[in-house]
Parts: C-alpha cells; structure tokens; sequence
C-alpha cells in the first residue's frame, strides 16, 4: 500500500511540474545564458511586433535590475524585477515579480509584453512563462528585447 502511494505521489509531481516548468530553460555557454526562443503558452514577438503593443499601449514589463532599467528602458515600461537565483535579485519588496506584484500593477485580461536585454538575458522568458502560469492570457516574449528596440529606431527614456 505505502509503495502504491509513493508511485501515486510521484506521478502526481511529475506532471504537475511539466505545467510549472513550462519554459524551455537557458542555455549556459562560455560567455553566459542564452534564453529560449520560445516559451510555451506564450507568443514571441519581434521589435516590429513590440512596438505595434507598444502603441495599442499593452503593458511592458522589464523584469531586469533597477540601475539597469534605469541606463534604458521602453516608455512607460514597469520594472518588476525577477532573477531565476533570488540571492542575486536587489531584495527590494516592490522588485519582485510575484502574482501579487504583477497583478496590481497589470489587468489579467490585458497584454502584457515582458523584455530584458536580448538573448543574454534570461529574466524575461522565466517571467512570461509565470504570467502564463498564473492565468495571463495574452503574454508576449520580445526576446531581442531593448538592443532591438533601441536599434529600430523607437523612443526609450
């Protein structure tokens, strides 16, 4: 019977955590972490595509440092901080992304566009893969995120 309940509680785990690990994970290589090109449940769009959001004014969310954000973000973008190691984050209550966070700060039936610095930077796929698991509807992954953004020519602050 016990053995019966571990093999219960193990499939149970099991399939739980493929719908909580539901983003592909970074790649470690020799100069860092690349991100995923995708991440389930969630639409990856380029800079054209940001920008489109950008003017039908969806949220942006840069989940990235503070003094980071505050070298250079999109207009009007949130930082909700979230690091995948919480020892490395600021520490600061009002930079972490949690569902609390996020959905006092943005709608659950509004787009939503997380960003951080291009493929190096892995924040903004883990954090579209939360708002996805925490019932965010229309969450997009801009990737390429600010280099591109800066690079097409669009406003930055």
């Amino acid at each position: 019977m016990l053995k019966k309940l571990k093999i219960l509680g193990c499939a149970a785990f099991l399939s739980l955590s493929s719908s909580v690990f539901a983003v592909d994970l970074p790649v470690k290589t020799e100069s860092g972490y690349v991100s995923p090109e995708t991440v389930a449940g969630v639409t990856t769009v380029d800079a054209a595509k940001a920008h489109e959001l950008w003017q039908a004014r969806a949220w942006f969310v840069d989940p990235r440092k503070p003094e980071q954000f505050d070298s250079g973000r999109i207009p009007g973008a949130l930082n909700i901080e979230y690091d995948p190691d919480p020892k490395q984050s600021s520490g600061l209550p009002d930079q972490a992304l949690t569902e609390a966070s996020l959905s006092a700060e943005v709608p659950k039936e509004e787009a939503v566009v997380f960003y951080c610095n291009a493929e190096g930077c892995d924040r903004s796929s883990w954090a579209a893969a939360l708002a996805a698991e925490w019932g965010w509807q229309k969450v997009y992954y801009f990737r390429m995120g600010f280099p591109d953004w800066k690079k097409a020519g669009y406003p930055v602050e």
